[in-house]
């Protein structure tokens, strides 16, 4: 046992290497999100729709006091996505249980959902669908379709898993001194 004041010297090198090792194994498109340094919540197994077109879904949650539903999704397949991120095709969202179909609000900025000729692998990209009045509520079950893309039986969840930062927050500001 050391005596109190003398410091024990633990060989860091090894501790360095097997960080790597772990950090090498895990795929970058999994792990992290592109630009942000936002670990993802756990994906469940790949249904067909999100093979073919090289995306997986990561949330449906309501937002702006449930008036909208914010889609996210992961690129994992930047060629088989294209479709899914061309401005061209119509996106919509399907209530299962009432079969009412709630479209993508366009502003004077244009459609709220992302586009692009040239998708990112690792990429969180999203879309905003107008839910007047709170209709669909969490829990229920809706069809996600964007162009050619067809996902039924997504749930949407008010409780996903929040993205955890990789980085520290920033400092609080000291508060200025005097009255207001």
């Amino acid at each position: 046992m050391a005596a109190a004041g003398s410091s024990v010297s633990v060989p860091i090198l090894p501790f360095f290497f097997a960080a790597l090792l772990i950090i090498g194994s895990c795929p970058l498109g999994s792990c992290w999100a592109a630009g942000d340094g936002e670990r993802l919540p756990p994906t469940q197994e790949l249904s067909d729709p999100e093979q073919v077109f090289g995306i997986r879904i990561i949330s449906l949650r309501p937002t702006a006091a449930g008036q909208m539903l914010d889609l996210r999704f992961q690129v994992f397949d930047p060629e088989k996505a294209k479709p899914v991120l061309d401005k061209n095709k119509k996106s919509y969202l399907v209530d299962q249980k009432s079969g009412k179909t709630l479209a993508v609000p366009v502003t004077k900025a244009g459609s709220m959902r992302q586009t692009t000729l040239k998708p990112e692998a690792g990429r969180v990209y999203f879309t905003l669908f107008a839910n007047p009045g709170g209709f669909v509520k969490e829990n229920s079950l809706v069809t996600i379709v964007i162009g050619d893309f067809k996902k039924s039986n997504v749930i949407v969840n008010n409780s996903a898993v929040t993205p955890i930062r990789a980085e520290k927050p920033a400092a609080p500001k000291p508060a200025a001194s005097g009255n207001p």
